[in-house]
């Protein structure tokens, strides 16, 4: 997997989702939009693939968003017309571990939490994200070699973007492209891309 076809994917997608968006009456985007963003709460599940050390591995996640800011004044924000940015804390887990053959045993498991700012668009949100969290890695991994033994816990940040297609109200799915840098490993950049389901409530 190539992080320049991830980037182009995930640009083609924002692109078609935002001319669909277009194709709305602004009356329809205020009243979709402020339904959908009345709950406070969405998790997510998610698989996609990974990209370290030039292999590319299964990636597994979930996610919790909490809202904290934004249309808290729905009949202020109808009235005015401003749609503004959403803002979401975020915890968040996510797993992998080297498919049979690469690079001996091991995995990675990530234990943090993001700052998402959503933008409505009609049917379609679009949002950009920051983060930190704890890898617990085994060694072999950061320093991708096979006779290394044990685990640590390192730190990590990422950056992300993506969109979330509406099923229904309550249901949307999901795809984000992502970069992360976990302290002290051999790999400077993990690219991860994936796709899944949120839920509001």
């Amino acid at each position: 997997m190539r992080r320049w076809m991830m980037v182009g994917l995930l640009t083609v997608a924002a692109l078609l989702a935002a001319g669909r968006a277009q194709a709305q009456s602004s009356n329809d985007r205020d009243d979709d939009n402020g339904d959908r963003h009345r709950d406070r709460f969405a998790l997510g599940v998610g698989v996609g693939l990974v990209e370290p050390l030039n292999k590319t591995e299964n990636y597994y996640m979930a996610s919790l968003r909490i809202r904290f800011s934004g249309r808290e004044n729905e009949e202020q924000r109808r009235a005015t017309g401003d749609e503004g940015i959403i803002g979401y804390l975020e915890p968040e887990i996510g797993y992998w571990k080297p498919s049979s053959g690469h690079r001996g045993k091991g995995d990675d498991l990530l234990v943090g939490v993001n700052l998402v700012g959503v933008i409505p668009l009609g049917p379609v949100d679009t949002f950009l994200g920051v983060g930190a969290g704890a890898h617990f890695i085994d060694s072999t991994l950061l320093t991708n070699d096979a006779g290394v033994s044990g685990s640590e816990t390192k730190l990590g940040a990422n950056a992300q973007f993506g969109l979330d297609l509406f099923i229904t109200r309550k249901l949307s799915a999901f795809g984000v492209g992502r970069f992360d840098l976990v302290q002290g490993s051999d790999d400077r950049v993990q690219s991860k891309v994936y796709l899944g389901l949120r839920a509001r409530f």
